[in-house]
C-alpha cells in the first residue's frame, strides 16, 4: 500500500511540474498521460482558402461555426489545433478531427472544446456534408444546393441559411433552431430535442420529432408541410396554409381558438397543406 501511495505521489508531482513548465512556455490547457506525460497547449491557426464549392466535415468533440465572409478561410482554436486536418482538392473542402486525446491527466480549463470556424463568401455551394458527433453547430448566411447534416449530441442553430434543392438534417440529442431560412425539400429529424422555426420559408418540409416540441412561427408554408411528433406539442403561429390534416392520439386540437375532435380535416387535398400526426401531445394552430 505504501509503495502504491509513493508512486501516486510521484505521478502527481510530475504532473504539476509539467503544468508549471507549460505555464512558463505560454500557457497550458491540460496535462495528459499516454505512455508518458505531455502538455496540451491552447492555440489558434488560420488557413486561407480559394474557391470552395463543397464542404465536408467530420468532427468529434468540437464547436463548429460556418459563416459568410469576404475571404474563405478556416480558423481553428483551442487545445491541440494540429489534430484538426484541413484539405482542399478541386474546390472541395474537407475538415476532420478525431476523438479527444487518449489517456488520463489533469484538465485545467473545464469543458474546453476545440473551436472550428469556416468562413465562406456568399456564393452557392453545391453540397454541404456535416457530421458532428459531439458539439454545437452554427450556420449563418450560407446557401447550398444540397445539405446532409448529422449531429450526435449538441445544438444546431441556422440563421439566413438556404437549401435550394434538397436536404436531410438529423440531431440525435439536442435542439434545432431555424430563423430566416429557406428550406426546399428538407427533412428534419430529432430523436430528443425541440424544433423551433421562425420567419422562414418552408417548401415541402418534413419534420420528425421523437421526443420534444415542434414550433413554427411567422413562416411561409408551400407545398405539403408534414410534422410527425411521438411525444411533445406542435404549435404554429402566423404560419398560414390552405389545407389542414390534423390528428392526435392523445391531446387536443385547437385551430384559431376553436377546439376540434381528432382527426380534423379542412381542404385536405389542397396543394399547400399542413399534415400533422401527434401520438402524444397537443396541436395548436394560431
Amino acid at each position: 500500500m505504501r509503495k502504491t501511495a509513493k508512486w501516486a505521489t510521484i505521478v502527481l508531482l510530475i504532473g504539476f511540474l509539467f503544468a508549471a513548465i507549460g505555464a512558463l512556455l505560454g500557457g497550458v490547457n491540460s496535462i495528459t498521460y499516454d505512455h508518458g506525460f505531455r502538455i496540451v497547449h491552447d492555440g489558434t491557426t488560420t488557413r486561407k482558402l480559394g474557391r470552395i464549392r463543397q464542404v465536408n466535415l467530420k468532427v468529434d468533440g468540437a464547436t463548429v461555426e460556418l459563416v459568410a465572409g469576404q475571404q474563405a478561410r478556416v480558423t481553428i482554436s483551442g487545445p491541440e489545433v494540429k489534430a484538426t486536418k484541413v484539405n482542399v482538392s478541386n474546390g472541395n473542402l474537407t475538415v476532420s478531427r478525431a476523438a479527444e486525446i487518449p489517456g488520463f491527466g489533469f484538465n485545467f480549463i473545464a469543458d474546453q472544446q476545440p473551436r472550428i470556424k469556416i468562413t465562406l463568401p456568399q456564393k452557392t455551394l453545391t453540397q454541404l456534408n456535416l457530421k458532428l458527433n459531439s458539439g454545437d453547430l452554427t450556420i449563418r448566411q450560407l446557401t447550398t444546393n444540397t445539405a446532409t447534416i448529422t449531429l450526435g449530441s449538441g445544438q444546431l442553430t441556422a440563421k439566413q441559411f438556404s437549401v435550394n434543392q434538397r436536404g436531410r438534417i438529423k440531431n440525435n440529442s439536442g435542439d434545432i433552431a431555424f430563423a430566416h431560412t429557406t428550406l426546399n425539400q428538407v427533412t428534419s429529424q430529432l430523436n430528443s430535442g425541440d424544433l423551433a422555426i421562425t420567419a422562414s420559408h418552408l417548401k415541402g418540409f418534413t419534420a420528425i420529432n421523437n421526443s420534444g416540441d415542434t414550433a413554427i412561427e411567422h413562416s411561409q408554408l408551400s407545398g405539403v408541410t408534414s410534422v410527425t411528433n411521438s411525444s411533445g406539442d406542435v404549435e404554429l403561429n402566423n404560419s398560414a396554409t390552405t389545407g389542414y390534416c390534423l390528428k392526435t392520439d392523445s391531446g387536443e386540437i385547437n385551430v384559431h381558438d376553436k377546439q376540434h375532435a381528432s382527426p380534423y380535416n379542412h381542404d385536405p387535398n389542397a396543394a399547400d397543406r399542413l399534415e400533422i400526426i401527434n401520438h402524444s401531445g397537443d396541436i395548436d394552430i394560431e
